[in-house]
């Protein structure tokens, strides 16, 4: 019934929970959803995890290759994340190329790990304007119910711990 009442009118059902200071799966607005980090799952991946935030589950495996630093960057490896929000995980995704929704979530991934320098691509330097890494970073999300740029960064970090 509740499905039907958000289907036709969700503004008011989210209006509805937000009077009541709680969210539409019980939760009140201070609490977490529980999450569950298992790393080293995918043994063909140099590197994985899979990240459980409430029922969002993304899996993110890396694969790591020898290359040559770009010239603008002598110094610096790469880290080159992609996601894929596949048909599986949510009934509005669609099979074919990235969604929009996908090449954003990728682009902004991107953006906190290069911002934030919480990963220092200067590690992944092995001989300056000769040789480094280059980590491809594959996320899928399983299961898509909120939390996703949370999951996919935890994932991210997570396996990126455990290679």
């Amino acid at each position: 019934m509740a499905e039907v009442y958000k289907s036709l009118n969700p503004l008011k059902y989210y209006r509805d929970y937000y009077s009541h200071d709680i969210r539409p799966d019980g939760r009140e607005f201070s609490d977490i959803r529980p999450t569950i980090i298992n790393v080293g799952s995918i043994k063909t991946a140099d590197g994985s995890a899979i990240v459980k935030i409430g029922k969002t589950c993304v899996t993110c495996g890396v694969k790591a290759e020898l290359c040559q630093p770009k010239p603008s960057m002598p110094d610096q490896g790469f880290l080159v994340p992609n996601v894929e929000l596949p048909p599986l995980c949510y009934s509005k995704f669609k099979s074919g190329p990235p969604s929009d929704q996908a090449q954003t979530l990728t682009q902004l991934l991107a953006d906190i790990i290069e911002n934030s320098k919480c990963v220092n691509l200067e590690d992944l330097c092995i001989l300056s304007d000769k040789l480094c890494w280059c980590l491809y970073a594959d996320l899928i999300c399983i299961n898509y119910d909120g939390s996703i740029v949370d999951a996919c960064l935890i994932a991210l970090i997570a396996c990126l711990k455990s290679g």
